[in-house]
């Protein structure tokens, strides 16, 4: 029974990151009727897909990044939401932290922030770009600029939130350094 327990227990962790994400895109889409609120929601998904690549990458292959980033634009629906944008964004997030991983986990949390605090604002920068190039016309840049202030300031919590998964791993080697 305790070995059913303990692989129970590390399938749920290495499930974890998987379904963490898909609870954070529904969350995301869930219909609040309030304008103002919905137009500096902060980047949910955006914010548990660098977490975990920084920390679990092997949780969140590729393959699942896609099809998250894909049911999320079809999810999302209208005109502003062009299908496979998400999916881009958070591949190309998955793939710079994969390239500097080591250097990345090792330094403060100060240094985790201001990565994603450049990641997100190269991948709100790009949806925006992509966007206006695909409805050939200016789009307002303000609304994304609020959704990256409040996720900027919101990802301390977040990251520390998700943190505490961290040190009780038992795959964990960094966080079982005393």
């Amino acid at each position: 029974m305790v070995e059913f327990l303990h692989q129970l227990d590390r399938a749920l962790y290495a499930a974890l990151p998987g379904a963490l994400v898909g609870l954070l895109i529904l969350l995301t889409l869930a219909p609040i009727r309030l304008p103002d609120v919905m137009a500096a929601a902060p980047l949910l998904p955006l914010m548990a897909v660098y977490h975990f690549c920084l920390f679990r990458a092997e949780a969140l292959p590729a393959w699942l990044l896609f099809v998250f980033g894909m049911l999320y634009d079809l999810l999302q629906g209208g005109v502003g939401a062009p299908v496979g944008l998400s999916a881009l964004q958070f591949l190309m997030i998955r793939q710079v932290i994969l390239g500097n991983q080591k250097y990345l986990v090792a330094v403060s949390f100060t240094f985790i922030w201001l990565g994603y605090a450049m990641l997100s604002a190269v991948a709100v920068t790009m949806a925006w770009c992509v966007v206006t190039l695909l409805s050939w016309r200016f789009i307002d840049p303000q609304p994304l600029f609020f959704q990256y202030i409040v996720s900027l300031f919101l990802y301390p919590i977040f990251g520390w939130i998700l943190g505490r998964g961290r040190a009780r791993s038992p795959l964990n080697t960094l966080g079982n350094r005393s």
